[in-house]
């Protein structure tokens, strides 16, 4: 260990600078622990009592490390009660009793108790800032949790959306590569012909009598007079209906045909209702064959809407004829 100055007085370790910030309970127990601390005798392990101790001689009499030692001495750290009580006993005994150390017992150790219980000011304000700041991060994780379940089950959602749309894709290129489908027979005419003309859509190239064809395209415009009536005569109720009735009552080619001369009439809102139901309330099997023909006469955004719509309404007709409610 390096040599002392032997210059300097006996127990000059002791007399530690405190700084100017230190409250003022911590000062004052830090200044009697510095005064008790020059009363020890200290004894080293082999015998020896030097005249002047040194500080790591000292802090091993004690049984603390050294720089616990200085801390305690510079009232940055306060000892427990039972380290405090363990210090004052050692000088006392050393001092040859209370009387000469200066300061009794009970003095000492109140001074530590109210140094340990003396708190900065901003102390109080960085706990309940704490506080707040392990509040928001726990939300903050709750959220996170929240999106975390919400996105998965979009994901599983979506999955789900993608297979059904698959498999209406396939049924639709197998559709395609068959042969022409047959044309149904069209539904009740439940309507008068109306006297205004309409313009006749172009009716699909396909094998067939032309006559049966004429006439499915005459029940189309049919419908679609007597829709633009309703639509006029402000009676969204029964125009609602008769799009129910179109949807369930008509083939795929008629239903198609009926969207194309919607558009052609500018109608765009009826049509799209129109799509909307026939893909929801229709079977699987019927909206690909209705998106063939608006494909096949360039109605590919109509088509798309079809398969779509039938994609978000999974199943037949009769199982989502308890979630039928109106259209967009």
């Amino acid at each position: 260990m390096t040599q002392r100055n032997a210059s300097r007085r006996p127990f000059a370790w002791t007399e530690k600078e405190l700084d100017e910030d230190l409250l003022p309970d911590r000062r004052q127990f830090a200044t009697a622990l510095q005064k008790v601390c020059r009363h020890l005798v200290v004894t080293t392990p082999n015998g020896v009592t030097p005249t002047r101790p040194t500080q790591a001689q000292a802090a091993k009499y004690l049984h603390v490390s050294e720089t616990t030692l200085t801390r305690y001495l510079q009232g940055e750290r306060i000892p427990p009660e039972e380290g405090a009580a363990r210090i004052y006993d050692t000088a006392c005994r050393d001092a040859g009793g209370s009387q000469n150390v200066g300061i009794t017992r009970e003095e000492f150790l109140e001074l530590r108790k109210r140094a340990e219980q003396e708190r900065c000011a901003n102390c109080s304000r960085h706990r309940h800032a704490a506080r707040a700041a392990g509040q928001k991060l726990r939300a903050l994780q709750e959220t996170h949790e929240q999106l975390e379940r919400s996105a998965a089950e979009r994901d599983r959602e979506l999955r789900k959306l993608r297979q059904h749309a698959a498999v209406l894709k396939q049924g639709a290129q197998q559709v395609k590569a068959a042969q022409p489908i047959p044309v149904s027979e069209a539904g009740p005419q439940k309507f008068p012909v109306a006297a205004r003309p309409a313009t006749l859509l172009p009716v699909p190239r396909r094998q067939g009598d032309r006559q049966q064809s004429k006439n499915e395209a005459l029940a189309a415009r049919t419908v679609g007079r007597r829709a633009e009536e309703l639509l006029h005569s402000g009676r969204p109720d029964s125009t609602l209906a008769l799009l129910r009735h179109t949807a369930e009552a008509y083939s795929p080619l008629e239903v198609a045909l009926l969207v194309g001369l919607l558009r052609t009439q500018e109608h765009d809102e009826l049509a799209a209702n129109l799509v909307h139901i026939y893909a929801r309330d229709r079977t699987d099997l019927d909206v690909v064959r209705a998106a063939l023909i608006l494909h096949e006469q360039q109605a590919v955004a109509d088509a798309e809407a079809l398969l779509r719509t039938a994609a978000a309404h999974p199943g037949s007709a009769l199982s989502r004829a308890d979630e039928s409610g109106p259209p967009r």
